[in-house]
């Protein structure tokens, strides 16, 4: 198995002013009292004082790099156990809602929630809770504004929705008229008064005719609103099983045998495999610039099209993905039993994801892609060609490498388009990632864009003290010829810099020279380094935990 050495190369000192400590001393002594270990056997299996360990434990100490993976050795834990990426993700969450303009007003310390988090963390756990409630409502209630906009825009323009609201209007006004005389005037005779009641009815029935027609017809060109984000809904399935799903690795261990005849599992491999096992016809079609995707599965015909401008790696996963569907399609459906997915578009989203995971597994198997990433110092580009991988697949499979006992580094995985949307997010690093919005404009993920096709690191400072690596290159992808529009991304992958020594990215790097890392915050909506040139918006409340600006 593969691990992380005891002592590896010494990482840049943390300083006093380090946020972390709270949230690690807590847990280091749980762990230690959980294994029936003392503070003196523990100390002396990390190399420290028993004195130094008890502040450490009491908060009193910040710890980072080799001693914090000295200590978790000495646990026979991961790292990622103690730097608490479950509660650094709870903290990016509480963080972003205490920016909320609905607290504005109220003096939020966000000095002591690590420390809350330590005692209380049900407590913090509701309130994210609530917080990520109330954002699907207030995007709940954007939409529908976008949607109440869209239709009176349209009924403004459309010349047949302008004369039926006329219409409509001029039979309000008339059943108006008529049912004010009736009310009016008691004197009216039968003869009178019936007259007035039919034209009231022949009105109303016009109305109610007029009415359902322009629903029926607006119904029939309106798209549907916006509901409850079922893509951040499949990001908590994958945050909350830690981007790691060990049955779908299971699966695709046990199909390898029976695919990969040549050795390498080519795409040459795994179309055989589908006509052979499962009666599917793949065409390679000519490529379309009006086509919605550049695959298409058609399970009545058992035809899978693949267009012809797609890269061999993108071929290949798609034709892995396929394979995922059809052969591991029980294991996918039971990670969808869970309260996460609320509707049944976010359970689509998530089985084409974790089909996706199976296809990454499959292509890339566990073992030889952690043997490799250590030995190559997570050089992607010589993974790349080790796996003929794309970037961004390379990328997205070292982020997985989370077995117990066989974890690789623990690393972030953010992919933008050239607007700044974000599509795929991850974090096992520690790094807040922005759950709602953009990123921070200083991150390397946005430079890259500047050189396209290189690969751009970057030595950052959060406002909390956390210092990490940043590795960006940009991807591009295309489905047609000349004419067809490209899309262009940002991917960006990094670590703690605890851990950058044990990356090819860090060499060269000040990784001890706190001047070097560049400060940025998450979002501008949750930075509170004000001097920022960079600050698209103001930060909705300043945090106390705010250092110097950027």
């Amino acid at each position: 198995m593969v691990r992380l050495p005891a002592s590896p190369p010494a990482a840049p000192p943390v300083s006093a002013a380090d946020r972390k400590a709270p949230l690690i001393g807590h847990r280091i002594r749980s762990s230690r009292r959980a294994r029936g270990m003392t503070q003196v056997a523990l100390a002396e299996a990390a190399g420290i004082s028993p004195a130094y360990l008890n502040m450490i434990e009491h908060n009193k100490r910040p710890i980072a790099g080799a001693l914090l993976l000295r200590l978790a050795d000495a646990l026979g834990l991961p790292s990622s156990d103690l730097t608490g990426q479950e509660e650094s993700r709870m903290l990016s969450q509480l963080r972003a809602a205490a920016a909320e303009p609905l607290f504005r007003d109220h003096d939020l310390d966000l000095d002591a929630m690590p420390a809350v988090m330590g005692v209380a963390p049900d407590l913090l756990h509701a309130f994210a809770t609530l917080h990520a409630a109330y954002r699907r409502n207030e995007e709940k209630v954007d939409a529908l504004s976008e949607h109440v906009e869209a239709l009176s825009e349209r009924v403004s323009q459309d010349p047949y929705l302008a004369q039926t609201s006329h219409r409509i209007l001029t039979h309000i006004t008339s059943i108006r008229s008529f049912a004010e005389i009736l009310r009016d005037y008691g004197d009216l005779d039968e003869t009178e008064r019936q007259t007035f009641v039919q034209t009231l009815v022949g009105d109303s029935r016009q109305l109610t005719d007029i009415a359902t027609e322009m629903f029926s017809f607006l119904t029939s060109g309106s798209g549907d609103s916006a509901g409850s984000s079922p893509a951040q809904e499949v990001d908590e399935l994958f945050y909350e099983h830690g981007n790691h799903f060990p049955a779908l690795e299971d699966a695709a261990d046990a199909s390898r045998g029976d695919i990969d005849r040549s050795g390498g599992l080519l795409l040459a491999d795994l179309l055989r495999h589908l006509e052979e096992r499962h009666g599917v016809t793949v065409r390679r079609v000519v490529p379309d610039a009006t086509a919605a995707a550049p695959a298409a599965w058609d399970a009545e015909s058992r035809e899978l099209h693949l267009s012809r401008a797609l890269p061999t790696a993108t071929a290949r996963f798609l034709t892995a993905r396929l394979v995922g569907r059809l052969e591991a399609a029980d294991v996918v459906d039971r990670h969808l039993d869970t309260g996460l997915l609320s509707t049944e578009e976010a359970r689509d989203q998530a089985r084409d994801a974790l089909a996706g995971y199976y296809a990454a597994a499959l292509m890339f198997p566990y073992d030889a892609v952690v043997e490799a990433a250590f030995e190559l110092r997570y050089d992607v580009e010589l993974l790349q060609q080790r796996f003929a991988a794309s970037w961004e697949q390379m990328c997205q499979r070292l982020t997985t490498l989370r077995r117990p006992g066989q974890e690789g580094i623990p690393l972030h995985f953010l992919r933008t388009d050239i607007a700044g949307n974000i599509s795929k997010r991850f974090s096992a690093s520690g790094l807040q990632l922005p759950r709602y919005g953009g990123a921070c404009p200083r991150w390397a993920i946005h430079e890259a864009l500047l050189t396209p096709g290189r690969v751009t690191t970057q030595l950052v400072a959060l406002p909390d003290g956390g210092s990490y690596l940043l590795v960006a290159r940009t991807v591009e992808k295309t489905t047609g010829g000349y004419r067809a529009p490209r899309s262009v991304y940002s991917v960006m992958i990094g670590c703690d810099t605890a851990f950058a020594p044990s990356m090819v990215y860090g060499d060269g790097l000040a990784l001890d020279d706190a001047a070097a890392q560049v400060p940025v915050g998450v979002s501008c909506r949750q930075c509170p380094r004000e001097t920022c040139r960079q600050r698209a918006q103001p930060a909705a409340t300043p945090p106390q935990w705010a250092t110097t600006g950027g």
